[in-house]
């Protein structure tokens, strides 16, 4: 008899517990507000490998190779409107604000290598274009 009142006591138990771990309740949460944000990148939250990898990304879609051996970013804010770099088409980019400068050393091991290359971002993220030295 003491058996029976345990097991059915144990099963109550345990559909109690199966009710309260509902699957919906955890579905109802709320989203995390970092995905319903703005869809445009911030030169300020960007890492410094995300900027590089932006770059590299922009110049192998001109067709450069690039081979570096040290990187520099520096934040600068332009206050007139001046041609900073070269975009795609050849064409000189005017731009006003703040934006990037990440450098790229060539490596020095390498024979026939070019000069620093400087890729310019603009505020919102976006590669405003490059130009060699």
């Amino acid at each position: 008899m003491i058996k029976k009142i345990q097991i059915t006591l144990l099963i109550i138990i345990l559909v109690l517990l199966f009710l309260g771990c509902n699957k919906n309740d955890i579905y109802d949460m709320e989203e995390p507000q970092i995905k319903t944000q703005q869809k445009s990148v911030s030169l300020r939250k960007m890492s410094d490998l995300e900027v590089i990898k932006k770059c590299a990304d922009y110049l192998k879609s001109c067709g450069k190779k690039l081979t570096f051996e040290e990187t520099k970013i520096i934040y600068e804010n332009n206050q007139t409107s001046s041609s900073l770099c070269k975009n795609k088409d050849n064409q000189d980019v005017y731009y006003t604000g703040d934006y990037l400068v990440v450098y790229f050393y060539p490596h020095s091991h390498i024979e026939h290598q070019e000069g620093i290359i400087k890729v310019f971002i603009s505020e919102d993220g976006t590669v405003l274009g490059y130009m060699e030295e």
